[in-house]
């Protein structure tokens, strides 16, 4: 998920929005906005962006050609799909607390989540998707967003194989619905940073999946910290990319001694979590492969593969602390 700074969005809101509950709450994450019904299936809300959401997200990207997709029956029923390979709290968390899921054509990245509270405080929240991600195969999707994480170099090249049998769908809602999932029943100990504490979800013990890797949301333990690590960046966001695609074997290096399962979750607890539940379904579940593999100019090609690593045992707890919600 990358990340919306929700701060600035309440230039956004109103000074007083009527409600003391609601108050300092960006526009975008009050559920009047999304027309949302209760009694409505999941598969009603999945169609087209409100027109407001889509006026934020282009000002927020600075990307004004952004256009809503209208996904298809069969991509709609694609996703139910997919979402039913999670476990059944997934479920039973959109079906209860989804106010709206969308495609949007051009999107950057392959999707975000975003936290939404009624008018008593209640929480929400609604995902939006590339559509790229429902033409693209599984490793055509996870080698796209590899690469924005390297300045390019000619001659050189990441790749990432995790199979043709899924279409990259699979990843982007396996790591949004984690997300999800967080924001709804507090995973980890918080999901966004820009999320005001009175809309948190208590979190619920963790078995030490996150505190014993996690200094602090965005901080690992010395231990766990790496080379390259504090540059990782994506899609193009936080300045990036930041780091030369001459460094990448000493970045995956680095990943291999660490309890991450790829560089995306090595940014947060929040990320973290999104990443294993995703892996532990793609390598896990779903018996697919997940190996990076690093063409280097004048220099043999190195693979690696992180669910062969500590990640794997992490990737089973985070799928294993879902099961029991």
């Amino acid at each position: 998920m990358r990340k919306l700074a929700l701060l600035p969005l309440l230039l956004l809101a109103a000074a007083c929005s009527g409600n003391p509950k609601q108050d300092g709450v960006p526009e975008m994450a009050r559920l009047e906005l999304y027309n949302y019904s209760p009694a409505a299936s999941l598969e009603d809300r999945i169609g087209l962006i409100p027109e407001r959401l889509l006026e934020i997200y282009r000002a927020l990207d600075n990307k004004p050609g952004y256009k809503p997709y209208p996904p298809t029956p069969q991509e709609k029923a694609l996703l139910l799909e997919y979402l039913a390979l999670m476990p059944p709290a997934y479920g039973r968390v959109f079906r209860e607390k989804c106010a709206g899921l969308y495609f949007v054509e051009g999107f950057t990245g392959y999707g975000v989540t975003s936290w939404v509270v009624d008018g008593e405080g209640r929480l929400y929240f609604t995902m939006t998707l590339n559509p790229a991600a429902l033409r693209e195969t599984l490793s055509e999707t996870m080698t796209s967003r590899e690469r924005s994480c390297f300045i390019p170099e000619s001659g050189q090249a990441v790749t990432v194989d995790a199979g043709t049998k899924y279409k990259g769908l699979a990843y982007a809602l396996f790591h949004e619905a984690a997300h999800a999932l967080d924001y709804i029943e507090g995973v980890t100990p918080y999901t966004d940073l820009d999320q005001p504490e009175r809309y948190r979800a208590a979190a619920r013990p963790d078995g030490g999946l996150f505190t014993e890797a996690w200094e602090s949301y965005a901080k690992p333990f010395p231990r766990n910290d790496f080379l390259f690590r504090d540059k990782i960046t994506f899609y193009g966001f936080g300045g990036g990319p930041k780091i030369a695609l001459s460094d990448a074997y000493g970045a995956y290096a680095g990943l291999a001694g660490s309890p991450f399962v790829s560089l995306y979750g090595a940014k947060s607890w929040a990320e973290d979590f999104a990443e294993l539940t995703a892996y532990g379904l793609i390598a896990g579940k779903l018996g697919q492969p997940y190996r990076v593999t690093l063409s280097m100019k004048g220099a043999a090609s190195r693979a690696f593969e992180p669910m062969k690593g500590p990640a794997a045992r992490r990737a089973a707890a985070a799928l294993a602390l879902a099961e029991k919600l």
